[in-house]
C-alpha cells in the first residue's frame, strides 16, 4: 500500500500528509518513504548556523543542542532553492536539512518541531520539499481600539513566525488612540494615547463632551519598545509593518494638536473618540494646510528610524470629505494645483508624503480608498472593501503591486462560528472553512494580474477586544487559515485534511497560553418557511468529519440518531424545541456546544410571505423561531433606509383576531423601531382594509442597545387570508446617537398570527 501511495504521489506531484504527520502550513510536497527514525532525548544539531537551528527548535519545545559529532540533524546549505524553501529527509539514519538561507533553515526548524511534538519516540521517514505560494503572509493587528500590551505583542509574533507568516502589520494610530512615541510630537502620547473610558459596546460609545472629562484608557509604546519588538520579531524572521493613517482616522492625532484639521472645525472640542465618533469622524487632516504634511513627514522620519520594513503603511481610508468641499484652504490647493476634486486632493496628499518616505528607501502602502484619486504607481494597495475587488480592478489598470485581506474573507472582527454562540462583534460571517476555502486568483485573471498579487493577510480590528483573551479567541484558530492558504501551492484544498491538521496544532496554542475558539465545532441553523404550512430545519458545521444529532425533544446524547442535516417537518401545531450538537464520529464525545430552538407555531408557521425592498429573503418570517438580539443571526428580515412591506397568505380563509409583529432595534448600530405599523385584512389579496394602526411611542423608537419589541394588533375577530404588515420607517437617526445622520434601518424576525 505504501508503495502504491508513493506511486500517487508522484504521479500527482504532491502527496497528503501521512497519518503521523499533519503539519501547518503543509508542505509543498511530502512523500513517505521506507522506515523511520529513533528520536534520541535531544537533537543534535551539526552544520551552517547551526546554534541558531538548535535555539529555533528550542523555542518551539524541542530539546536541541549543537556539537561537531554524532549529529542527528545536519545543516547543508543549497543554493539552488528559492529564499524561503527548504527540504528536510528523515531516513533510519537520521534527518538532513538544506535551505538556501537563514529563512529557510528557520521554516525547516518550524516544521521540524511540528514533526517532533506530532512524534515524540520516533519520525516516520519522510521527504519534504517546500516552499510558499506568496512572499507576504500577513497578520494585522489593531492596537488602538485594544491597546495590546507588549509582551502580548511579543506572543502575537511567536505564534505568526511559527505558522510561517513574514510580515505582521501594526495600526499603531486612528481616531482612538495613538499608539507610538514620537519625540519631536509629545502630546500624541500626553494626549493623543488616551480616551476618556466609556462601559458600553464599542458603537455606543458617546465623544468626550469637553476637556474636563478624564481620559483613563489608553497607553502607548516607547520607541525602545518598539526597537525591541523590531528586533525580536526579525530573529524569527518577521517583518512589522507600521501603519500610520492619514488623511482619515486621525482624530487622535487632532485632538493633540487641533491646527492640523481645517479651518472650519477651529475652536471645536475634538477629542479622542472613545467609539465610533459619530460626525466628528468627518473631521479629518486639512488637505491644504502644509503643516499638515510637515506633521506626516517628521512623523514618518522617526517612525523609519525605528521600523527598518520596506513597507510602510499609510492608511488612505474612509476619508469623508463634506470639509475640504467647505474648507478655503483645501479649494485653494485644488485649484492651484488643477485638480479635478477632493479625491484627487488626497492622492495628491498623500503622493507628496509617499515622495518624502520613498526618498529615504521605503515603498507606501494604502488601503483601497487610496485608488480613488491618482496615487504614487509605487503605492502597494490592500484589498478590503468587500471581497478586494477594488484592488483588484485597480491592478488591473495600473500594474500597481497589491495585496489582499478581503473583509468578507480575511476580517476577522467578523463572527468565526454560528452567532448564537458567539461574543457580540460586527456584521456577518468570517469561519475557518471561509478563509481555508478562499482562492484569491478568479478565473479571468491575466498571469501579470496574478504576478502583481504579492499575498494575502488576515487583519484584526479591535472595537470588541477588551483582553487580550478576546484579542486570541478571534485569531485562532482562523490565522491557521491564512497561514495555510498563503503557504499552500494554488489549487490545493482539503479542508477534512486540513482540520485535522488544526486538531493537531491547537495543543500546542493551548499549552502556550493562548485562548483558542472552538466556534468550528458549533452548529448553524436555518429554519425555514417552506411556504405550505411546513418548516425545513437545515442544520450545518463547518467540519466535515463529525455528526450532527438532533431530536425534537430535550434528551440529547451521544447515541441519538443522526436525523440529517436538511428535514421537513409537517403538521404544525402547539411548541416544539430542536435539540443539536456535534459529536465525534469514533468516540461519540459531543465536541460543540449544544443548540436549542425553541418553535411555536401558530396560524402564520410555515406560510408564505412576500415582501418589498427587503434586504434579505423572507423564509424566516414565518419559521416559529424568534432571533437573538443580533439582527445579523440569519433570524431577520431588514430594510435599510425604507418602508417595510410584507404580505402573508395563510392559504385559506380562518378567523383572525391577533397579530404579533417582531421586531429589534439597536440605534447605535442604525437600527430603529418603526414610526407606525398598520395591519390590513383581505380575503381575496385585491382588497384590502385596515384592521389597526399603531402608533409607536415615540421616545422608544431610537434607543441605545439592543431592544427586541413585540408590536401587538388585536381586532375584532375577522375572517381573513392575507394580512399585510405596513412599517414606517423612522427615518435618520437623530442627533446625539454614534450613528446620528445615518438612514435608520428596520429588522423584524416573525408574523405571529392568531
Amino acid at each position: 500500500m505504501k508503495k502504491l501511495l508513493l506511486a500517487l504521489s508522484m504521479a500527482c506531484g504532491t502527496l497528503a500528509a501521512s497519518a503521523d504527520y499533519a503539519l501547518l502550513p503543509e508542505p509543498a510536497v511530502m512523500t513517505e518513504t521506507q522506515g523511520e527514525y529513533s528520536l534520541p532525548n535531544k537533537l543534535i544539531v551539526a552544520g551552517k548556523d547551526a546554534k541558531i537551528f538548535a535555539r529555533d527548535l528550542k523555542r518551539r519545545g524541542v530539546e536541541a543542542s549543537t556539537a561537531s559529532k554524532g549529529a542527528s540533524v545536519n545543516l547543508a546549505v543549497d543554493a539552488s532553492l528559492p529564499a524561503e524553501g527548504y527540504s528536510i529527509s528523515v531516513t533510519p539514519a537520521g534527518v538532513s536539512v538544506k535551505a538556501s538561507g537563514a529563512a529557510g533553515f528557520y521554516y525547516a526548524a518550524q516544521t521540524l518541531a511540528q514533526m517532533v511534538s506530532q512524534n515524540p519516540g520516533a519520525l516516520p521517514a519522510v521527504e519534504i520539499s517546500d516552499s510558499p505560494r506568496f512572499g507576504y503572509r500577513g497578520m494585522m493587528i489593531d492596537v488602538v481600539r485594544y491597546f495590546v500590551p507588549f509582551e502580548e505583542l511579543k506572543k502575537l509574533v511567536d505564534e505568526a513566525a511559527a505558522l510561517k507568516i513574514n510580515n505582521v502589520h501594526l495600526h499603531l494610530t486612528d481616531d482612538n488612540g495613538w499608539r507610538l512615541e514620537i519625540k519631536k510630537y509629545p502630546k500624541l502620547t500626553e494626549v493623543g494615547a488616551w480616551r476618556v473610558d466609556r462601559p458600553e459596546m464599542f458603537p455606543a460609545r458617546l465623544n468626550a463632551r469637553s476637556p474636563e472629562e478624564k481620559a483613563t484608557y489608553g497607553g502607548f509604546y516607547t520607541q525602545k519598545q518598539m526597537r525591541e519588538l523590531v528586533k525580536y520579531a526579525a530573529e524569527r524572521h518577521v517583518n512589522l509593518i507600521p501603519e500610520i493613517e492619514l488623511p482619515a482616522h486621525a482624530a487622535a492625532a487632532i485632538a493633540s494638536y487641533p491646527e492640523l484639521t481645517c479651518p472650519v472645525d477651529s475652536g471645536k472640542f475634538i477629542g479622542v473618540f472613545p467609539g465610533i465618533g459619530g460626525k466628528d469622524a468627518n473631521i479629518i487632516m486639512c488637505g491644504g494646510n502644509d503643516k499638515v504634511i510637515e506633521f506626516y513627514n517628521n512623523v514618518f522620519d522617526e517612525v523609519i528610524d525605528i521600523f527598518p520594513s520596506k513597507h510602510i503603511h499609510l492608511g488612505g481610508d474612509e476619508a469623508a470629505k463634506d470639509r475640504w468641499k467647505v474648507c478655503a484652504l483645501c479649494q485653494e490647493r485644488i485649484k492651484k494645483l488643477g485638480l479635478k476634486d477632493e479625491e484627487e486632493l488626497q492622492a495628491w496628499l498623500m503622493n507628496t508624503i509617499s515622495d518624502h518616505i520613498m526618498q529615504k528607501g521605503r515603498v507606501p502602502m494604502g488601503w483601497d480608498e487610496a485608488t480613488y484619486g491618482k496615487p504614487n504607481k509605487e503605492m502597494v494597495i490592500y484589498g478590503w472593501q468587500g471581497f478586494g475587488q477594488t484592488a483588484v480592478n485597480d491592478a488591473r489598470e495600473s500594474g500597481r503591486k497589491f495585496i489582499m485581506t478581503p473583509a468578507r474573507k480575511f476580517y476577522l472582527i467578523r463572527y468565526q462560528g454560528p452567532q448564537w454562540f458567539e461574543p457580540f462583534t460586527y456584521f456577518g460571517n468570517v469561519t475557518l472553512s471561509d478563509i481555508y476555502n478562499y482562492e484569491p486568483v478568479e478565473a479571468d485573471w491575466t498571469p501579470a494580474l496574478e504576478e502583481q498579487l504579492m499575498g494575502l493577510q488576515g487583519s484584526l480590528w479591535c472595537e470588541f477586544c477588551g483582553s487580550d483573551e478576546d484579542v486570541e479567541y478571534q485569531l485562532f484558530p482562523r490565522m491557521l487559515a491564512v497561514a495555510e492558504r498563503a503557504w499552500a501551492p494554488k489549487g490545493r484544498a482539503d479542508l477534512s485534511k486540513f482540520v485535522k491538521s488544526v486538531d493537531r496544532y491547537v495543543p500546542g496554542l493551548e499549552e502556550r497560553g493562548m485562548t483558542v475558539a472552538q466556534s468550528m465545532y458549533n452548529i448553524q441553523h436555518k429554519v425555514v418557511s417552506n411556504g405550505d404550512g411546513t418548516l425545513t430545519v437545515e442544520l450545518d458545521c463547518e467540519r466535515p468529519d463529525v455528526d450532527i444529532r438532533w431530536t425534537t425533544g430535550s434528551d440529547l446524547n451521544a447515541s441519538a440518531r443522526n436525523l440529517g442535516h436538511n428535514v421537513v417537518i409537517p403538521n404544525l401545531s402547539g411548541t416544539f424545541t430542536i435539540t443539536a450538537a456535534t459529536f465525534d464520529r469514533h468516540s461519540g464525545k459531543q465536541l460543540g456546544k449544544t443548540l436549542v430552538l425553541p418553535i411555536s407555531s401558530n396560524l402564520a408557521t410555515g406560510r408564505p410571505v412576500t415582501v418589498r425592498n427587503a434586504m434579505h429573503e423572507p423564509g424566516v418570517l414565518t419559521n416559529g423561531l424568534r432571533g437573538s438580539e443580533r439582527f445579523s443571526d440569519f433570524e431577520y428580515v431588514g430594510w435599510n433606509g425604507d418602508n417595510a412591506e410584507m404580505t402573508l397568505d395563510l392559504g385559506e380563509v380562518k378567523p383572525v383576531r391577533r397579530v404579533v409583529v417582531g421586531t429589534v432595534a439597536n440605534t447605535d448600530l442604525c437600527a430603529a423601531a418603526p414610526l407606525e405599523l398598520v395591519i390590513y385584512g383581505s380575503e381575496n389579496g385585491r382588497s384590502y382594509k385596515v384592521m389597526k394602526q399603531l402608533e409607536v411611542d415615540k421616545e422608544t423608537i431610537f434607543r441605545g442597545g439592543a431592544v427586541k419589541t413585540d408590536y401587538t394588533a388585536e381586532f375584532p375577530t375577522t375572517d381573513l387570508r392575507y394580512i399585510r404588515v405596513l412599517a414606517v420607517n423612522p427615518g435618520a437617526i437623530p442627533d446625539g446617537y454614534p450613528r446620528e445622520g445615518v438612514p435608520g434601518q428596520m429588522y423584524f424576525d416573525e408574523l405571529i398570527v392568531e
